[in-house]
């Protein structure tokens, strides 16, 4: 059987939990680092994989080391109304679990949060975990860097992180109750109708072929690489100036951070799109835990 990455002892060890995420921006990997850092705080062992560090493959059972039961913390940004795939592609890798439970987390820029939780609790569910909690937190949208006043600019803040301590504290407490009270999925139905029915039309695979991916210019492209060193899914080679495959999210996070700002972004009309997509949703926009 294939081994658990190392849990990280603390003692006395109440639970053991590991934390799955991807995160192109940053903002769910800075969940994901204030969730370890509450359990480890309650005396928990944990274990995390980073799946935007080319760990994509790393395969886990749900228990921990010696056979004990674990809680599966697992965090992806929302992209296009969903979670990403590789995330969810990730999770059907699992062998069934007994005996396990798991907390689905998001990150959304807010526009909308979408599916992204309920389906995400819902794999889980299938894999067999008790879904022990969930979140949905705000976080500046990731493609408004170059605007003035970014959607969510102020998330993750502080009362965001004191959520996800309350989420931590709730759960751990379930767990060493023993009873493991799990959630009723319904509570994750919080879109209203015609959310929800948007929701249903998009994906990223629509929204790449909708839209061109990053091209750089070459009068401004030094060659440099960088842009394939913070793509977090490797999907950039350099053979005649960068080149850009299938395994593109859209994370636009070659075109950020490019040294020589040669991809070509309307950052004015991009922002006015995303603007328009959040004022035609309903959705209330706040972060949100469910216990």
């Amino acid at each position: 059987m294939e081994q658990l990455p190392s849990a990280r002892e603390s003692t006395p060890a109440k639970s053991n939990h590991g934390i799955v995420y991807f995160s192109a921006a940053g903002s769910t990997r800075q969940l994901a680092q204030a969730i370890e850092q509450q359990l480890m705080a309650l005396g928990c062992r944990v274990w995390s994989v980073d799946l935007s560090q080319g760990r994509a493959a790393v395969k886990n059972r749900g228990r921990a080391e010696g056979g004990e039961p674990c809680c599966l913390w697992v965090g992806s940004p929302v992209y296009c109304d969903h979670a990403l795939p590789l995330v969810e592609e990730w999770l059907g890798r699992l062998s069934p679990a007994e005996n396990s439970w798991a907390v689905p987390f998001v990150t959304w820029g807010g526009v909308s949060s979408g599916l992204a939780l309920p389906e995400l609790a819902g794999v889980l569910q299938e894999q067999g975990y008790g879904v022990l909690g969930a979140a949905k937190i705000l976080a500046v949208h990731s493609s408004m860097w170059g605007a003035e006043q970014p959607l969510a600019g102020e998330h993750p803040d502080r009362a965001d992180q004191e959520m996800l301590v309350r989420l931590v504290n709730g759960v751990v407490d379930k767990l060493d109750k023993g009873h493991g009270d799990t959630l009723d999925l319904f509570c994750l139905d919080y879109l209203s109708p015609q959310g929800s029915q948007a929701a249903a039309t998009k994906s990223l695979a629509a929204a790449k072929a909708a839209r061109p991916q990053p091209v750089p210019d070459p009068a401004l492209c030094s060659g440099c690489g960088f842009c394939g060193e913070v793509c977090p899914v490797q999907a950039i080679t350099l053979e005649n100036g960068p080149q850009i495959g299938p395994e593109c999210i859209l994370c636009m996070q070659c075109v950020r951070y490019c040294p020589e700002q040669a991809f070509p972004f309307d950052h004015l009309g991009v922002a006015a799109y995303i603007r328009e997509l959040a004022g035609n949703s309903d959705e209330a926009k706040e972060s949100r835990i469910f216990l």
